[in-house]
């Protein structure tokens, strides 16, 4: 026998009886009380054929209802990804609307600002022009030159 199966046998054998081995040189492993397993009764071969058909035949009955769940999953994990995809969609609409609105408000003030220049300049350029284009100025009322 060579040394590693003389070691994984040593190493089997200390698992199978359930002591530990210890870790330092020195070390005194713990003590645990001897215990001796429960004896299971012996069981016949026929009686176990006999529970293992039976539990073969509970989940023979319990398989439909378990393959229409996996179905279910299955669909619902599809429905969720569509969800997922029309989310991200409507999202990249949102985004679109929300930079065109913020255009039209900036066009809108835009415009308003034109507008109001466009306003001021004409009242400018009548407040120049109106007063050369009147007649002669009188100079006072009542006949006093």
């Amino acid at each position: 026998m060579t040394l590693n199966r003389c070691v994984f046998a040593l190493a089997l054998a200390v698992l199978v009886s359930g002591r530990a081995l210890a870790i330092e040189a020195g070390q005194e492993p713990p003590r645990q009380p001897m215990v001796e397993p429960a004896r299971q009764p012996a069981v016949e071969p026929a009686q176990a054929l006999r529970a293992l058909q039976r539990e073969h035949e509970a989940l023979v009955a319990q398989q439909p209802a378990l393959q229409e769940a996996a179905g279910q999953a299955a669909a619902l994990a599809s429905q969720n990804r569509q969800l997922e995809e029309q989310i991200q969609s409507l999202q990249a609409q949102v985004d679109g609307l929300r930079d065109e609105a913020a255009a039209l408000r900036t066009d809108d003030r835009r415009r308003w600002f034109v507008t109001g220049a466009a306003v001021l300049m004409a009242g400018l350029l009548l407040g120049l022009i109106l007063p050369w284009l009147g007649g002669r100025k009188r100079r006072g009322y009542g006949g006093f030159r």
